[in-house]
């Protein structure tokens, strides 16, 4: 900060000062609300909606990673898949970032 003291003038450096601590409450908040969506997925409605597509084929993306397969089942915390090579895969719910038909 040593540095900033000499090139900015003070309300600049207040600003700066706000702005980070702002910036710091929205990191926090996007934190907690992951954590409610993770806590929450899939609700009830949404799991009816799974269990009602099994045996369809289906896309899921994890982060970058895409998954291609048959929806074998829906358990209380994954889906488990037959990829295309026949191969069973596992997904956790709290990893999922979409999923499409």
């Amino acid at each position: 900060m040593g540095i900033l003291r000499i090139l900015l003038p003070t309300p600049m450096r207040r600003r700066i000062r706000t702005l980070e601590a702002r910036l710091e409450l929205l990191a926090i908040r996007v934190d907690q609300l992951e954590a409610i969506l993770e806590a929450e997925f899939p609700d009830p409605l949404s799991k009816d909606k799974l269990s009602e597509a099994v045996g369809n084929f289906m896309t899921v993306t994890i982060g970058e990673a895409v998954i291609q397969g048959t929806l074998v089942s829906v358990e209380s915390d994954f889906l488990e898949l037959k990829d295309i090579r026949g191969h069973p895969v596992i997904i956790p719910f709290q990893r999922i970032s979409s999923i499409s038909f």
